[in-house]
């Protein structure tokens, strides 16, 4: 035990009031004998016997304070708070302004009695009658401002029931800061041995995760540290301690995974990375946010939590603080932002809380983040808590612990539900791959996501002749736009609901009609255009919502002068034949207008109207009904 702790309230009773002189009490020499003989068997630990000495310095002389003073710190080395506490009020009762230290003493001890009510009176009392500065005032502040949090999260505690990860990645040594992929099928966590941090992964397989293996081409004879991957596991960005590669004490690199294998790690550079500490990345699901730990200066102070964005030439944005929401004079870390691109965890000893540093979230409204929302107790404690991952679908929250049993001491991954109350927004997933049409050969093309009801981009990326992992949140009307050179555009609009989750995502396999040499289509199957919208039984276009799609194909036609189309309308089966039919033709020539207005040439288009004669799957449901309303597009020469 320190001497700081052992003697944290006799060292704050015996030093200077702070209240003000008052007469001087001289003991006589009996009493200051007993005293000086239990002191020294206090200081051997020996507490039975000084407290005999304590007894007698007292009745000796009934005036003096400070036997009764070393009696109350015996009682709290004993843990007899009642006793200490005791002591202590029967000190104020003879001598209400000897010393304000004794205020801050009763709030420890409150504190260890749980009587956190008393213990906030008593704070208050020691700030009202102390100097305003040093140690002992700044902690009744932070006191002052957490018991009110305290007593309120342990009157209305939330569901907490963590379990420990299976031996395949928890061992008899340390392991903490798991990651997990996207769709719940891979984790990537650091491992310590003899001192020593890797990086190890494990394959969810079977309904099993399979024993963890070292990641061989990240692993060096320096620490790896603090990690975070993209949504699709394919990108990890972790922070390295090695001088000889960093700008500061603590640098981030990227790694990129191709072929089951990452690549060698490289720094982020100086718009990133400064003189100082940069540690605790975490990536957004697009790739184009990063957030991380910093001690650089023009923060809040300590350490803050900073953002960079990604931008269309390639670079990363200067990194700037978040707001005052977020972050604090004192220390936020371990950030980690959600798949839902709009919640934000991480750790604080800043904001009210528990007593140490612990976990907070703040949602992003109309690009501001809202004020951070303590995670509750008892997932917060009075022990200083570490970073938390929460996985894509929102339902699970992993963290690491130091499980401190008789026979192991190290610190494991632990695994618990969300409460529905600190849960993000439900985001599942949309994985699939773009072929060629022809040869069935993977392509690099363009995705791009839009919300149909505003308009806005979601998320683009390039497919690099891989499989593709978008995490997206449920509840949007999707408009997905697939474009190469060479091709002709791919639509795609979907609705991802709580029936896509994690474990049965929508799966999607893109296949792109080429252009021949003579830039000839090499197929003259109809394309649906998916995001095409018509007011309710009209020919009325919804130009607002319907200007992605129509731009797609302006383009086409535009880029490929050599090109006719056919613009095909259909309807359903409900209502009148000779309606439908009418319908269906005035709708492709809705279509044909919006393109002459772009200046195409009217010889280029021919329009049809087949009504519900040509239906792509029975009428026998809303849902079917639905997609053969369609509009389709056919290349012509």
């Amino acid at each position: 035990m320190s001497l700081y702790v052992r003697y944290i309230i006799i060292l704050v009773l015996l030093s200077t009031s702070t209240i003000g002189v008052i007469a001087q009490h001289n003991p006589n020499k009996k009493s200051l004998k007993y005293l000086r003989k239990g002191i020294g068997f206090y200081n051997k630990h020996k507490y039975i016997k000084s407290l005999k000495y304590f007894d007698k310095s007292i009745l000796a002389d009934t005036s003096f304070v400070k036997p009764h003073l070393y009696k109350a710190s015996l009682f709290y080395e004993l843990k007899q708070y009642e006793k200490s506490r005791k002591e202590y009020t029967n000190i104020l009762k003879n001598h209400p302004n000897y010393n304000s230290n004794i205020y801050y003493s009763l709030g420890v001890l409150s504190e260890k009695q749980n009587k956190l009510k008393d213990a906030f009176s008593y704070y208050k009392l020691f700030l009202d009658k102390s100097n305003k500065k040093g140690k002992r005032v700044s902690i009744a502040k932070m006191k002052i401002r957490n018991l009110p949090f305290i007593i309120k999260a342990k009157n209305n505690p939330i569901a907490f029931d963590p379990i420990p990860m299976n031996s395949a990645i928890n061992s008899n040594l340390s392991e903490y800061l798991p990651t997990l992929s996207g769709d719940n099928k891979e984790i990537i966590f650091t491992r310590r041995i003899h001192g020593q941090e890797d990086f190890y992964r494990s394959k969810f397989e079977n309904g099993n995760w399979q024993k963890a293996e070292p990641i061989i081409e990240l692993n060096t004879n320096s620490n790896e540290g603090v990690h975070t991957l993209t949504s699709d596991g394919k990108t990890l960005i972790f922070t390295l301690c090695d001088k000889r590669k960093t700008f500061g004490s603590c640098d981030l690199f990227l790694s990129r995974k191709k072929n089951n294998l990452w690549s060698e790690p490289i720094n982020l550079g100086k718009t990133i990375n400064s003189p100082y500490w940069d540690s605790q990345p975490s990536i957004s699901s697009d790739g184009k946010t990063l957030f991380f730990s910093s001690n650089r200066p023009g923060g809040f102070g300590g350490k803050d939590i900073w953002v960079s964005y990604w931008k269309d030439n390639n670079k990363w944005t200067k990194p700037i603080p978040l707001d005052s929401t977020i972050n604090t004079k004192n220390d936020e870390q371990t950030p980690f932002i959600h798949a839902d691109n709009t919640t934000l965890y991480f750790t604080s000893n800043g904001h009210p809380g528990m007593g140490g540093t612990d976990l907070y979230y703040s949602n992003k409204e109309n690009g501001k983040w809202t004020h951070a929302t303590n995670l509750g107790y008892p997932i917060n404690t009075k022990y200083d808590e570490g970073a938390l991952f929460v996985s894509l679908d929102g339902k699970y929250g992993y963290f690491s612990v130091d499980r401190k049993t008789k026979d192991n001491k190290n610190i494991d991954i632990y695994y618990f539900e969300l409460p529905e109350i600190i849960k993000p927004k439900p985001v599942t997933y949309v994985k699939g791959i773009v072929l060629d049409s022809k040869n069935e050969n993977a392509l690099n093309a363009k995705i791009t996501l839009f919300d149909n009801n505003t308009g806005q981009e979601i998320q683009s990326l390039y497919t690099n002749e891989d499989t593709f992992f978008i995490a997206l949140p449920s509840g949007i009307d999707y408009n997905m736009s697939v474009k190469k050179q060479g091709y002709a555009f791919y639509s795609n609009r979907f609705v991802l609901s709580d029936s896509n989750t994690v474990f049965d995502p929508l799966k999607i396999v893109i296949k792109m009609i080429p252009f021949d040499n003579k830039n000839n289509i090499t197929s003259y199957k109809p394309i649906v255009l998916k995001n095409i919208f018509f007011e309710s039984n009209s020919s009325k276009l919804n130009t607002d919502k319907s200007k992605i799609e129509l731009d797609n194909l302006y383009k086409l036609l535009s880029s490929n002068p050599r090109i006719k189309i056919e613009i095909i309308g259909h309807t359903d089966n409900v209502g009148d034949d000779d309606f439908n039919l009418k319908l269906s033709k005035q709708r492709a020539e809705s279509i044909e207008k919006y393109l002459l207005n772009h200046k195409i040439a009217d010889d280029r288009i021919i329009t049809i109207g087949y009504g519900e004669t040509q239906p792509i799957v029975p009428n026998t449901n809303s849902e079917n009904r639905r997609k053969n309303r369609r509009v389709e597009f056919k290349i012509v020469y």
